[in-house]
């Protein structure tokens, strides 16, 4: 199980005076259990009192995950197989996985390198290839973020 705040670091995410947890479960592919019980059982078991806090859910079992967004089929947030081949030739075999045919066009996702995660690396390539490539720009986008140039 994942659980993410996202309010404590963007108060616009959650109702004004309320707090936001967003909760994401392994299950099997297309399956279309709501694990909704599980996950709070196990939240409260390290915050008792928590069941008690919540207000509403929404609930997205993987099964329907695809109509939530095409690119999630069956439920897989992967973008499809994760092997060694897949996470370094992703989505397809090119020297540049974030460059698209279109100009100014870049992709960062679960489907390039360096795979599925929370960790936004794919973004930050993409970034830095977007930078350098069409605004000629080599500092690493990191860099501009934390402020240095």
């Amino acid at each position: 199980m994942l659980a993410v705040q996202p309010g404590v670091v963007d108060p616009s995410r959650a109702p004004a005076g309320n707090q936001v947890l967003w909760t994401y479960a392994h299950v099997p592919n297309g399956s279309p259990r709501d694990v909704s019980d599980q996950i709070v059982a196990q939240v409260e078991r390290f915050a008792p009192g928590f069941r008690d806090l919540i207000l509403a859910t929404h609930v997205v079992p993987a099964a329907q995950a695809s109509a939530h967004n095409p690119n999630y089929v069956g439920g897989d947030i992967s973008g499809g197989a994760v092997t060694g081949w897949q996470l370094v030739m992703r989505p397809a075999a090119r020297w540049d996985p974030y460059r698209t045919p279109l100009p100014g066009v870049y992709l960062c996702s679960a489907s390039t390198p360096p795979g599925p995660a929370v960790h936004g690396m794919s973004g930050v390539h993409a970034a830095g290839r977007a930078l350098r490539q069409h605004f000629g720009i080599r500092t690493d986008p990191l860099d501009l973020i934390r402020g240095g140039h």
